[in-house]
């Protein structure tokens, strides 16, 4: 509804301003970038800009009309900052190369001054309603899109990601509401592609870490290093850095909708549930010595489609609701819910997942749809194994 207001606001504009009025241009002479962008701004399409740029106001558009921010000098290509910023686009913009982020959405304090603050007023500062749409970021030498800490209502449309040395897209602790829709994400989790940092990687298109109310609609995975999208709560680690706070926020209540995946993995809720995470240096109490709990709990996973990957769903956390799914020629299993090393940890196993109108197909034997340890699928109904029903129970 923000979205929607947004862009009847920026059409009056249009229609009562002319158009030169309202975006100022570079000439097509002149290829050089605005530092600052604090009203709507137009760029060259003929043009290869040098980064960064800062979009430091609110109600501004860039539009870069399909021009290219060239960031290999510089750590962001695009960083959106500035105390309680609201409604900030960037329209059809070619983001190559960025040393760390090649768009990055900013909160205005650190972390540990935010979490100083009272949690109203941390929202309250935090950047709301930024849209990136029908955009490109392609070799960011660490994140392609982060959406940083206490963020709200984030719009990502019509923008594909690729060959990010981590993941495509990251949703940091305490953000909501973002809606990461129609896009395309291949090729990122691999380290960074221009050999810049020579560490490997081995991460996921789009990271939900402590974020909650996400929506991710209609998109195509492909290729990703570790997987699709990963839901997960951070264990607080490097909790010794001045930069780092504590997650309070579960990643929940996160809608995973119609997307297409071609993946080791698909989605995985509670991604480092039974992740040893020994030299992670994490603040929370531990279960056992490098094993944390970790909270991933009312999420849904609907009407997707998974094909030729190892697993298409695993499921490590509480009331899980997966329906109307279909998967293909999965190698190991369409769908694993718990595991014996949580049941271990936590003296207890999952809660409350609901498994309804899914079909599994291509993949031989009864490992379809595989329960672990004490784990059971609590609700189950019309769900069909290579075209046969399925009995949840049957398999026990």
């Amino acid at each position: 509804m923000r979205f929607s207001l947004a862009l009847m606001l920026y059409g009056t504009i249009q229609a009562s301003v002319p158009l030169h009025a309202a975006f100022a241009q570079q000439p097509p002479s002149n290829c050089t970038a605005p530092q600052n962008v604090s009203a709507n701004f137009r760029l060259d399409r003929n043009c290869r800009y040098t980064g960064p740029i800062l979009i430091d106001s609110s109600n501004v558009t860039l539009d870069c009309d399909g021009a290219t921010i060239d960031a290999t000098r510089s750590r962001n290509g695009i960083t959106i900052e500035g105390r309680g910023i609201r409604n900030a686009t960037v329209k059809s913009c070619k983001v190559d190369g960025a040393k760390s982020e090649g768009i990055f959405i900013k909160p205005p304090l650190t972390a540990p001054e935010m979490a100083a603050l009272p949690k109203a007023k941390r929202y309250d500062i935090a950047p709301q309603n930024v849209s990136i749409i029908d955009s490109t970021v392609t070799n960011s030498g660490n994140v392609g899109i982060y959406v940083g800490n206490y963020a709200q209502s984030t719009l990502i449309r019509n923008t594909l990601v690729t060959n990010s040395g981590s993941t495509a897209i990251y949703l940091d602790a305490s953000s909501v509401r973002a809606i990461v829709e129609n896009s395309t994400f291949k090729g990122n989790g691999f380290g960074d592609p221009l050999g810049r940092s020579k560490g490997k990687l081995n991460r996921e298109a789009i990271a939900i870490d402590s974020s909650a109310y996400n929506t991710i609609l209609n998109n195509n995975f492909s290729g990703n290093s570790a997987g699709g999208v990963f839901l997960y709560k951070n264990c607080w680690e490097r909790h010794n850095s001045p930069k780092q706070a504590q997650r309070w926020q579960h990643s929940s209540f996160n809608t995973i909708n119609g997307n297409r995946f071609t993946e080791k993995v698909g989605v995985w809720i509670a991604s480092r549930q039974a992740k040893n995470l020994t030299n992670w240096n994490c603040g929370d109490p531990p279960l056992a010595p490098g094993y944390f709990r970790d909270y991933a709990d009312h999420n849904t996973i609907v009407s997707n489609v998974f094909t030729g990957g190892n697993i298409g769903v695993i499921i490590q956390d509480d009331f899980t609701t997966l329906k109307e799914n279909r998967f293909f020629n999965q190698t190991e299993s369409c769908v694993v819910l718990g595991s014996e090393l949580r049941d271990s940890l936590l003296g207890a196993p999952i809660e409350g997942t609901t498994m309804a109108k899914n079909s599994c197909v291509g993949l031989n034997g009864d490992n379809g749809f595989r329960p672990e340890g004490e784990s059971v699928f609590e609700a189950c109904s019309e769900n069909f194994l290579d075209n046969r029903p399925f009995n949840c129970g049957g398999i026990r």
